[in-house]
C-alpha cells in the first residue's frame, strides 16, 4: 500500500489504538507521523490533511504507516468542513441592490426602513456546514447553552458594517481542542517544500496535554534520584572550605626556618638571656600555636640555664604586627626545675614583663615537668604558674597525672625556693615498695642546701615525723631526726625483702646521716643509732623457749618462732652491720636479754639469756647461742 496513491476524498479517523497512542508517547515516536495522527479527526480528507500540513507526500507516507500499525482506519467520504469553509470563501457575492430614491425632506431615507443584511451563505447543499458528531474520541461536547463560535468566512457586505452576524444555518460549530488548533495553524506556516514540520509545531505538538482515554499499562516505580544543585549557600561554604583547606596547607608548608634567626634573637632580648632553639613550626594539635623545640636560655653548662624540650606559644593575632607581640600561652614541656633554674625562669620572666621587651606572656603553664633537687627528681607533674599584676613570678603550682601529689615553689627573698609537698596514696615509683597514704613535707631550698623543716608521713599503719637537711656538692650528705609510732614492722621487713623475720608494732627514734657521692647511693651508706620497742610481736625463726629446753650444744635448726609482749632495745646501723643490743624481751614466764647482729651478707651472731620465772629463785640464766643465716637461724645451749 506504501507504492500506491491515496484517494484526496478518503476520510480517515483514529482507532482505539489511535487514541491509546495519543494518550501515551512512547507509541508513537516519529514526529511527524503523531504531528498526521494530532491532525486525523474523522472528518478532514487526505486533501485536507495535505493542506494543513504543507506537504503531500510526509502526510500520505505518515497516514500508510498510520493505517498499517492500525492507528486509523477508513471511514465513508464525506465533505470535508475545510472544502465548504474555502468553496464558501471563495463564492462571488451578491449584487447589491438599486438605491432608493432619496426623500426631499431627509437625506438619510424614510424612517423605520432597513435593508435586511443579506446571508452569508446560500443554504444550498453545497454550502451546508456538516457537523461534528456530538462524541467524539477524546474530545468533550460543549455545553448547549454556551454560544458556539462560528468558523464560516463572515458576508464581505457586512463584514465592515454590520460586524460578524450568527450563524443563519442553526448548524452546531465543530469545536477544537486549543493544541490540535494551534498545531492546525503551525502546519499551514510550513514550507511545501520542507520534509519535516516546522520547528514551532514540533515544539508545541510535544508540550500540548493530551487528554487520555485509555488507562496506560501499570509500571513499577522507579525512585530516581534528585539532581543536586549547587544552591549559593552550600557554594559559599564550599568556598569557606577550600579557603581554609589553602591556608591550612600554607600554614603547615610556610618556611619557619628561615625566620629561626629572628625569633631566637626577639627571645632572648624579652628573656634577658642568651636563647638557642633547635627547630621552629606550627602546631595543631592539641592546640594550635608556634610551637619551639629544643629551647635553651642561659649560658652553656651553667646551672641556671633553662632547658625546654618544646616551647608552644599561643599569640595574640592583632599583636602579630606590633612592636610587641603579646602571646595569651605559653606551654612549657619537658623543663626540670632546680633551684637554680627556678631562679633564672623568674628573672626571665620579670624581664618579659618590661616595656621594651619585644614579646611578653601573659599566662604560663608547665607539662611534663620535673622538680629536681641534685639527682632526686619528682618527674610527670603539670600545672600553671602565677604572675603577678607587674609580672613577677609569684608561685608554681603543679601536680601529678593522678593529682595524688601536689607541689607548691615559691621564690624567696634574697634567692632560693620555699618547697611544700603533699601527698595522697602515693608512691615514689610504679614499683616501689614504699606507699604512703599521706604525706607532708615543708622545707626550702638555697644553694646546694636543701633543708626539710617538717616532714610527716603516713606508712606502714603508722607515723613518721622528723626533720632533715640535704647537701649536694662534691659529695651528697644526709642529717635528720626522725620519731615513729605505731609502725608495722612486719610491712617494714617485707619491704625490706625480709618477710616473717620480725613483727609487732614498734615506736621510737632515729637519728640519721650519710655520705655519698650521689643522693642515690646515699641509702647504701645510711647510719642510723636509735632505740625502739615493739609490742605484741614475734621473732620468727627463733624459739628461745624450745632451745632452753632441749638444751643442746651442738647448734640446731629449730625454726618456729618466738612470740613476746614487748620487745625494746638500741639499733645501730652501719653499712656493714645491722646491731640490735640492750635487748629486752618479756614474753610471759620467760624473759630474755642480750644482742643479735646482721652482717651485710645476712649472717647471724648473737646470744640471749633466757630465764623462765619459776627459775628465779635460784638466779639462774640459759645462755642460748644464735648464728647460721636469717633465712634459717641456729640455737646452741651453753653453760
Amino acid at each position: 500500500m506504501a507504492s500506491e496513491q491515496l484517494d484526496p476524498t478518503l476520510v480517515f479517523a483514529r482507532t482505539a489504538a489511535g487514541e491509546e497512542a495519543m494518550a501515551q508517547r512512547t507509541r508513537v515516536v516519529q514526529r511527524n507521523v503523531r504531528m498526521v495522527l494530532i491532525l486525523v479527526d474523522g472528518n478532514a480528507t487526505v486533501a485536507d490533511l495535505c493542506e494543513k500540513t504543507g506537504n503531500v507526500q510526509l502526510t500520505e507516507s505518515a497516514l500508510v504507516e498510520l493505517e498499517a500499525d492500525g492507528f486509523i482506519e477508513r471511514r465513508a467520504e464525506t465533505r470535508s468542513v475545510w472544502r465548504l469553509t474555502s468553496n464558501a470563501g471563495s463564492r462571488k457575492p451578491p449584487t447589491p441592490p438599486l438605491p432608493r430614491p432619496q426623500s426631499e425632506f431627509s437625506t438619510f431615507g424614510p424612517s423605520g426602513l432597513s435593508t435586511p443584511a443579506s446571508p452569508s451563505l446560500s443554504g444550498t447543499q453545497e454550502t451546508q456546514i456538516i457537523p461534528f458528531p456530538n462524541v467524539r474520541p477524546g474530545r468533550t461536547m460543549p455545553p448547549t447553552d454556551a454560544p458556539t463560535p462560528s468558523t464560516l468566512t463572515p458576508n464581505p457586505l457586512t463584514a465592515g458594517t454590520l460586524g460578524p452576524g450568527p450563524s443563519t444555518t442553526g448548524a452546531a460549530s465543530p469545536s477544537f481542542l486549543p493544541g490540535e488548533l494551534a498545531a492546525e495553524s503551525e502546519v499551514r506556516t510550513a514550507l511545501p517544500g520542507d520534509d519535516r514540520p516546522a520547528f514551532l509545531t514540533r515544539l508545541r505538538t510535544g508540550l500540548t496535554p493530551v487528554r487520555k482515554e485509555a488507562k496506560p499499562e501499570s509500571r513499577p516505580v522507579r525512585k530516581s534520584r534528585r539532581r543536586r544543585t549547587l544552591t549559593w549557600p552550600l557554594a559559599t561554604l564550599l568556598g569557606l572550605v577550600l579557603l581554609g583547606a589553602g591556608l591550612f596547607l600554607g600554614v603547615l608548608l610556610f618556611p619557619y626556618a628561615s625566620y629561626l634567626t629572628e625569633v631566637e634573637a626577639a627571645l632572648a632580648q624579652s628573656s634577658g638571656r642568651p636563647a638557642r632553639i633547635g627547630a621552629m613550626r606550627v602546631s595543631i594539635h592539641p592546640r594550635p600555636g608556634l610551637l619551639l623545640e629544643q629551647v635553651y636560655l642561659g649560658e652553656d653548662g651553667a646551672a641556671s640555664q633553662i632547658r625546654i624540650a618544646s616551647l608552644r606559644l599561643r599569640p595574640e593575632v592583632g599583636t602579630l604586627l606590633s612592636p610587641q607581640v603579646v602571646f595569651r600561652e605559653a606551654e612549657l614541656s619537658g623543663i626540670t626545675l632546680s633551684a637554680a633554674a627556678f631562679d633564672g625562669l623568674a628573672q626571665a620572666l620579670a624581664a618579659s614583663g618590661a616595656g621594651s621587651a619585644r614579646a611578653r606572656v601573659e599566662q604560663v603553664s608547665l607539662t611534663d615537668a620535673s622538680v629536681a633537687f641534685g639527682d632526686f627528681a619528682v618527674a610527670d607533674l603539670a600545672g600553671p604558674l602565677q604572675l603577678a599584676a607587674d609580672h613577677l613570678l609569684e608561685s608554681v603550682s603543679l601536680h601529678s597525672a593522678g593529682k595524688n601529689l601536689q607541689v607548691e615553689l615559691k621564690p624567696m627573698t634574697g634567692g632560693g625556693v620555699s618547697v611544700k609537698l603533699e601527698g595522697t596514696a602515693w608512691r615514689p615509683a610504679p614499683k616501689s615498695p614504699y606507699f604512703f597514704d599521706s604525706l607532708e613535707l615543708k622545707g626550702r631550698v638555697a644553694g646546694p642546701e636543701f633543708v626539710i623543716d617538717r616532714i610527716e608521713a603516713r606508712i606502714f599503719d603508722g607515723v613518721l615525723r622528723g626533720t632533715s637537711v640535704l647537701r649536694i656538692g662534691s659529695q651528697a650528705m644526709v642529717t635528720g631526726d626522725i620519731s615513729f609510732e605505731r609502725i608495722n614492722t612486719a610491712a617494714l621487713v617485707a619491704a625490706l625483702g625480709f618477710t616473717g623475720r620480725l613483727g609487732g608494732e614498734a615506736r621510737g627514734r632515729l637519728s640519721i646521716s650519710t655520705r655519698a657521692d650521689s643522693l642515690p647511693d646515699s641509702a647504701s651508706r645510711l647510719q642510723a643509732s636509735g632505740n625502739f620497742i615493739i609490742h605484741r610481736g614475734h621473732l620468727g625463726g627463733l624459739d628461745l623457749a624450745e632451745a632452753v629446753r632441749r638444751f643442746s650444744v651442738v647448734p640446731l635448726t629449730l625454726g618456729g618462732a618466738t612470740r613476746f609482749e614487748e620487745l625494746s632495745g638500741v639499733v645501730n646501723l652501719t653499712p656493714a652491720a645491722l646491731r640490735l643490743s640492750r635487748l629486752s624481751l618479756s614474753a610471759g614466764l620467760m624473759h630474755a636479754t642480750g644482742q643479735i647482729e646482721v652482717s651485710g651478707e645476712l649472717q647471724l651472731r648473737g646470744r640471749m639469756d633466757v630465764t623462765m620465772t619459776r627459775r628465779r629463785a635460784d638466779h639462774t640464766a640459759t645462755p642460748v647461742l644464735i648464728s647460721g643465716a636469717l633465712e634459717s637461724p641456729l640455737t646452741q645451749t651453753a653453760r
